[in-house]
């Protein structure tokens, strides 16, 4: 590779590096109107509209790029990474199985397998999708991906003591897993186990906080008496994001509980004008509203 072509490459790469995706983007587009055969421009173009979030871009311009350079595998995993964003399940477990069998390295072979599992997870073949895990899990014992998507598939048809021991396995191979103690939390939720759901909750918030698990926390706290706690905890979800319409109700069904309609219905009115047409949102409204007018008829009798 000409010095030029590294040149322009590290200046694409910084520009990534530093979030700065569409200055990354017009670097390749200018790079690729200049050089059309050198790979790596578009490669790095396709990591620019990832990055910002330009999925459906990103999928048109590899498909097209496919038809000039067919026998380029890392436009094809391109390819099949996004086919699995869009769910476009069936055409990515054609282009996965035809990729595979020509793998050229053992990490090539790891990506490949686990977004056949996703396809084949896609297709509702949970079963053919942990086989392929499995075999991951075989090839790399270490592979946090496969751990957490078979627990995953597990937790989805309740198979809990199943889906427990994958989590499991997936804190001993990396404790401060980001969402591992998350999906403990809600495995153990749903089960009843209330303590360890908490512990798991809160264990997943001091590693990576976010405005959805703590709304989990909340919610949980909420279900074992903890009212105080449940809404301290989902008035700071909404402080991290004003926008997270459960946390929204379900502050306000807490408030609801504790017979404060004036706040319940403070909360819902915020929820509705996020979700106008959310019919559950309308018909606590309505329960909390007779309440009021109630409280109200009795008190001036």
């Amino acid at each position: 590779m000409e010095q030029n072509q590294k040149s322009r490459i590290t200046r694409i790469q910084l520009a990534l590096e530093n979030s700065e995706w569409l200055k990354a983007f017009h670097l390749s587009e200018a790079a690729i109107g200049d050089e059309p055969d050198v790979l790596p421009f578009r490669y790095l173009m396709i990591d620019a509209l990832i990055q910002g979030g330009r999925f459906d871009e990103a999928l048109k311009r590899v498909t097209e790029w496919r038809k000039t350079f067919p026998q380029d595998r890392k436009l094809g995993i391109y390819t099949l990474h996004l086919l699995i964003y869009f769910k476009k399940f069936e055409e990515a477990e054609v282009l996965g199985n035809s990729l595979i069998e020509g793998c050229q390295n053992i990490i090539e072979k790891r990506d490949i397998l686990l977004h056949l599992a996703f396809a084949a997870h896609g297709k509702a073949d949970p079963k053919r999708a942990v086989l392929l895990l499995n075999d991951l899990i075989q090839e790399d014992p270490l592979n946090t991906d496969a751990y957490e998507t078979i627990g995953k598939i597990y937790f989805e048809h309740a198979r809990f003591e199943e889906a427990e021991r994958y989590f499991l396995q997936l804190t001993d191979i990396d404790p401060l897993h980001p969402r591992v103690h998350q999906l403990l939390g809600l495995l153990y939720s749903e089960q009843g186990k209330w303590d360890e759901a908490i512990m798991e909750l809160e264990e997943a918030i001091e590693i990576e906080p976010s405005d959805e698990t703590m709304r989990e926390l909340g919610w949980t706290l909420n279900m074992v008496g903890d009212r105080d706690g449940a809404i301290s905890v989902l008035e700071e979800a909404l402080d991290m994001n004003p926008l997270n319409l459960q946390a929204r109700i379900d502050l306000g069904t807490i408030y609801m509980d504790q017979e404060d309609y004036d706040r319940a219905i403070s909360e819902w009115k915020i929820a509705q004008k996020q979700d106008p047409g959310n019919s559950t949102i309308k018909s606590f409204l309505e329960k909390a509203r007779e309440k009021v007018e109630k409280d109200r008829s009795v008190s001036r009798h």
